[in-house]
Order: C-alpha cells, then sequence, then structure tokens
C-alpha cells in the first residue's frame, strides 16, 4: 500500500469540533462528527496517511446450480450405438454395423472388452485409439461357428473411463437336408385361432384372435447306409430351429450356380418363395446351402449375398421355412442300417405363402365356394340343434327349441390337381380366417327338381313336390337356390316363396330371372344354397405329390 505525505487542514468537522459538537441523529445512532478531544489532538498536526484503496469486494453467499450448455449435452462422453444386436436365426453368416462416437476432444483408447466372444468376429478388439472427436464404424460378425445359441454381454473399457455395453444374441439353424419321402405324402397344417359366441337364437359373434394363422409341415424321412446323419440331428439339435426345405416346391437347376452368383435362374410363380425367406440348394450326397433372399421375379431370384458353393446342373433347390420339432419324437430301425421317421415341423417362419383372395363370384355380400366336391367318399351329414333341455327326473323333460331349425356339418374334400388352384385355395382360405368369415356354399344334393320348361324373364319355376309349402316356407337354410348350368355358369338367387299347385309339383318364386331360358336337362343340379362357416380353425392340405393336393373342408351351415 503507498504512503503519502501530507498535513491536516481545517474544515466542516474541525469548525464543528470547535464549537463542541458531539450530537446524535434522532434515531439514537452517532453523528459523523468526532469527539472534541480526538479532534483537539489531531487538529493542525502533520504526519503520512495510508491509503486504503482499492477497498475489498463485498461478498455475498447464495445457493444455486450450474447452467447446462450444448457442449454438456453432447460431448465430453462415448457413444455406441446401437446398444443391442439381434441377428435371430442364423443359416449364414450374418454383419451388423456398430457405431462408436468419441466425443471427447482428447483422444481415447479402448483398452480392454469383457464378454464372452465365441462365435463372433469383432472389428473393435483392443487396443483400439480413437483420436478426438472420431467417429467410428466397426463390423461386428455372427458365424456359424460356436454354440446352438448365443445372448451375450460385451463390455468396452475407455482410457477416459467409464465403459459401453453391446448385448449380441442369435441362433443358429441347421439345414434339415434329409430327402423327404413321398411314399407317405406331405402334409401341411394351417390353423388360425377364432373365439366364437353362439346365442340362443342360433346367432354368432366371431373374433379373430391371431392373426396370421400357425403354419406345420409333417413328412417322412428315410436313411438307409452308414450316414447317420438322423441321430446326429435327433442328438444334437432337435429342440433347436432348422431350416426345413418346403419339398413340395422342390425344383432342379437348369444352370449351375457359381461362387459369387447373386441372380439365379429359378421359376417361383405359385411357390413358397418369398422376399426376406430363405432358399435351401443341395444334392442327392446330402450337402446343403442355404441362401438369403432379397427380391423374387417370375423367373429369378435375387440373393442378399453371393452364393459360395458351386452347384451344378442338376442340383435341387426348394424354398425353405424356420421350424421346430415337438419334444418326442419317434424314430425306427426296420435294421442297423435303415432309419425311419415321420418329421412334424412347428414353423416360426409364418409368413403368409399367398394374400386373401375373395370369390370370383359374390351373393349377398359374401364370397362363395362353387367348386365341386371331390365325391372319393361318403359324405358325412351331422344335423345339429341348439335345444334347451329341462329335466327334473319326475315327468317328461320340457325341450325348447330356439331357432327351430337345424345347423348341418358336412365335411366335403376338395381335388387340386394344379398349381393354380392351390394357389387359389390357399388365398381363399385366407380370406376365411379360419372360423372367422362366413361364406355361401351349395348342399350339393339334389334336393330341387325343376319340373317344367320356363322362359328367360321367369321369376315362377315350376319343381317336383316334396312339401316345401308346408315345411320351407321362409325357413332359414333353405331361402337361397343355386341353378348350375350344363355350360358351367351359375344362378344364385333368393326364394321370396313356395306354392301349392298340385301334389305333383309346386310353385317356387324367385327375386330375380335367371335370364335364359331353359329346359329340366339344362341343369347339372340344383340345389339349396346354405350361408355357411368353417366348422374348425384348422385345415391340412395334403400332397399325393408335388403337383396333386387334397384339401378336406369341414362346413357349417349358421344363420342367414
Amino acid at each position: 500500500m503507498p504512503d503519502f505525505a501530507g498535513a491536516f487542514t481545517s474544515n466542516i468537522l474541525g469548525g464543528a469540533a470547535a464549537a463542541g459538537m458531539n450530537s446524535l441523529w434522532d434515531d439514537g445512532r452517532p453523528a459523523y462528527y468526532a469527539p472534541t478531544t480526538v479532534i483537539a489532538a489531531i487538529a493542525g498536526a502533520v504526519g503520512v496517511i495510508a491509503s486504503g484503496q482499492p477497498s475489498p469486494e463485498a461478498l455475498i453467499a447464495r445457493a444455486g446450480a450450474k447452467c447446462g450448455s450444448f457442449s454438456d449435452d453432447y460431448y465430453h462422453r462415448i457413444y455406441l450405438s446401437p446398444s443391442r444386436i439381434e441377428f435371430g436365426n442364423l443359416v449364414i453368416p450374418a454383419t451388423r454395423t456398430v457405431e462408436v462416437w468419441n466425443a471427447f476432444l482428447d483422444p481415447v483408447t479402448i483398452f480392454q472388452l469383457d464378454g464372452d466372444t465365441e462365435g463372433l468376429s469383432l472389428g473393435f478388439f483392443p487396443p483400439a485409439r480413437m483420436r478426438g472427436l472420431e467417429d467410428i464404424l466397426y463390423e461386428v460378425m455372427a458365424t456359424l461357428d460356436g454354440p446352438s445359441f448365443v445372448d451375450t454381454l460385451l463390455t468396452l473399457h475407455f482410457s477416459a473411463g467409464g465403459t459401453r455395453n453391446l448385448a449380441i444374441s442369435y441362433g443358429r439353424v441347421l439345414v434339415m437336408g434329409l430327402l423327404h419321402d413321398w411314399q407317405g405324402g406331405f402334409t401341411e397344417r394351417l390353423e388360425w385361432l377364432t373365439d366364437v359366441l353362439t346365442m340362443r337364437d342360433g346367432g354368432e359373434q366371431r373374433v379373430q384372435l391371431r392373426a396370421d394363422p400357425r403354419r406345420s409341415f409333417e413328412f417322412d424321412v428315410l436313411e438307409y447306409g452308414n450316414g447317420g446323419q438322423l441321430d446326429l440331428l435327433m442328438n444334437v439339435w432337435q429342440s433347436r430351429v432348422y431350416a426345413v426345405p418346403v419339398w413340395t416346391d422342390k425344383a432342379w437347376l437348369a444352370a449351375a450356380i457359381h461362387p459369387g452368383d447373386t441372380v439365379l435362374a429359378v421359376t417361383t410363380t405359385d411357390l413358397d418363395y418369398h422376399a426376406g425367406g430363405l432358399a435351401i440348394v443341395g444334392s442327392t450326397a446330402g450337402s446343403t446351402e442355404a441362401l438369403e433372399v432379397l427380391s423374387l421375379s417370375a423367373g429369378t431370384i435375387t440373393l442378399k449375398r453371393p452364393a459360395l458353393g458351386n452347384w451344378p446342373a442338376g442340383s435341387w433347390i426348394a424354398p425353405a421355412r424356420l421350424g421346430r420339432l415337438p419334444a418326442q419324437q419317434i424314430v425306427t430301425r426296420p435294421t442297423a442300417a435303415i432309419s425311419q421317421a415321420k418329421l412334424r415341423f412347428d414353423l416360426e417362419d409364418l409368413a403368409s405363402p399367398v394374400a386373401e383372395v375373395p370369390s370370383p363370384i359374390q351373393y349377398r355380400g359374401y364370397d362363395t365356394l362353387l367348386q365341386h366336391p371331390n365325391r372319393i367318399e361318403d359324405v358325412s351329414i351331422d344335423y345339429q340343434r341348439l335345444v334347451d333341455v329341462f329335466d327334473h327326473d319326475t315327468g317328461t323333460p320340457a325341450v325348447i327349441d330356439i331357432p327351430n331349425r337345424p345347423f348341418i356339418v358336412r365335411r366335403h374334400q376338395y381335388l387340386l390337381p394344379d398349381r393354380a388352384r392351390l394357389t387359389a385355395m390357399r388365398g381363399w382360405l385366407a380370406a376365411r380366417a379360419g372360423r372367422q368369415v362366413p361364406f355361401w356354399v351349395p348342399t350339393w344334393e339334389r334336393g330341387l327338381e325343376v319340373a317344367q320348361p320356363f322362359t328367360l324373364d321367369a321369376t315362377e319355376i315350376l319343381v317336383q313336390a316334396r312339401g316345401f309349402v308346408t315345411y320351407y316356407q321362409a325357413m332359414p337354410g333353405r331361402r337361397d337356390v343355386a341353378f348350375l348350368h350344363n355350360n358351367g355358369t351359375w344362378f344364385l338367387r333368393r326364394i321370396t316363396a313356395f306354392e301349392f299347385v298340385d301334389g305333383v309339383v309346386e310353385r317356387m318364386r324367385i327375386d330375380a330371372a335367371l335370364g335364359v331360358a331353359c329346359v329340366p336337362s339344362d341343369f347339372r343340379i340344383v340345389c339349396f344354397l346354405e350361408l355357411a362357416r368353417m366348422e374348425s380353425d384348422a385345415v391340412e392340405f395334403f400332397f399325393e405329390t408335388d403337383r396333386v393336393v387334397r384339401v378336406s373342408l369341414p362346413i357349417r351351415s349358421i344363420n342367414g
């Protein structure tokens, strides 16, 4: 602190002191005037005065928090994205990209990696140095080597402090390469799930509980010789996921597949290939390769990744689905060198092979099923009534039939002799969604016989008398009629009334004329038309060959 030489001079303070002023303010505080004795002691004195400047800052304590900024939100940390990789079920090696960003301004090193890396190929194996603010993309590859299922947590340690976790999970898929034995056919099962609530009058409320049907394959395999592949598959992989070839869609390569090929010349129309799915190529010797499908055309398959193997013309190729075997599987061995088994695979890959397809002919707002059944066996007809029975065991039971009609269950079998008809039936069944969506179906019973010719504008048709006036007047289930002309044309009409003519014929009134003049011999069949639904949510296709298919449909009539 500097010193200055000087002397006191007379001022108002001195004058006030000489007057003897030492007063107080009105509130009792001392005045700014020194006592007389002090002033007298210093008045006229000569000496040194010390400067007190600068005076110290008056500090006041306050409670608060730091206000963050943009840099605090984004920098001075490590970013890892994604933090979890789910490869799914692998039949070939798969690769994903992981992004690591060093958001520190200084270099950082990945100096340690913890976790099980078996079956994984990593691009950031330590030590790995990253410059300040450097963003690096690393490749993570899941290989087919190692355990059947991987669920691991990798921890990356950084020199700047802290860790980042990367969770990786996937399952490995084994190709079921045993060739299918066609002697027992091939069964494909589709199963929807519908909740049906039935009212006392027979009306129904149907609720679809499953968006996509469950699907399963069942077929026979026969192995002979010293291969032992079936025993290996059962011991090592029974409870795990297989890539199951759709044997009904198997074809033979017309052109060879070479390593590196990404486009295959394969017919895909009406077959079970789909984008994002699998194709299996193999030889009769048992070797196989799984290929991932990127896109399709009618005659080509484009692969996500190039083929690895060399497959000559004549090798087989088929679409594949992911499936599991049941917990218990029976294998029979007629001899020490022969193994037989009926394998049933419940599929996990539920992508629909076809889209919903409406019927080409609609009637009163609903689809129709007008394909003639394949009557190779007797058709059983189950008449079911919704009756309430009150029985107190002391007298005659009281029976109340509120619907006053039977609900009839028939099981019709249909033959699909080519792929086009199979695809059409698949689409039609997809639109039914099991028991959910109703449709019109002929009874295929000669319940009506046209008795006389009629003109093209006729709405009154004489039919053989069978008591329709007495029993079928406006009866549900017997109010619609189907005419099948010899030329294949269908005429579907609503019956408005039956009228008595004589004991031989009755008059049937319909809501619209057929528009063509007919005689009785012009019709293959005239029968009643019923509004119906599927009786079961499950449908089975039985492939006698890879082209000829039989399907049995249980059909139940409903109110309509």
